[in-house]
């Protein structure tokens, strides 16, 4: 029983730790593509949105194609990994920034992007998975 549970959560923080990974890769593409346009200003809340979404499903591909075996196998589990994953991701996400920045207040558009990102990305792992 103890090594059911220690694989089930060994298996959240993997996928957990894959879609952190990701964001990070998306963040680093984003701030690449704002520097060759010349802009340095906040886009827009639909096209940060419409990127969180389409970073995550590219993501997603990406990591389901050099990963192509889910790491949570029980399909109860995996549908729990849809909520939860992208729920962490976003707040992971948003507390490192918020350190980053050296802010004590909670950014809730940071934590929403970081949370579509993370369920385009969980999403689309779970639907090229099976």
């Amino acid at each position: 029983m103890l090594e059911l549970l220690f694989e089930l959560i060994f298996e959240f923080f993997g996928e957990l730790l894959l879609q952190l990974v990701a964001e990070l890769f998306g963040d680093g593409l984003k701030f690449g593509w704002r520097r060759l346009r010349g802009r340095q200003g906040q886009s827009p809340r639909t096209r940060e949105a419409a990127w969180a979404l389409f970073a995550g499903a590219v993501a997603g591909a990406l990591a389901t194609w050099l990963f192509p075996v889910l790491a949570i196998r029980l399909p109860l589990l995996q549908l729990l990994n849809l909520v939860l994953a992208p729920l962490a991701a976003g707040l992971a996400v948003e507390r490192v920034r918020a350190w980053r920045e050296s802010r004590a207040a909670f950014s809730w558009p940071i934590f929403c992007y970081a949370a579509l990102f993370g369920a385009a990305f969980a999403l689309t792992r779970w639907l090229m998975g099976h």
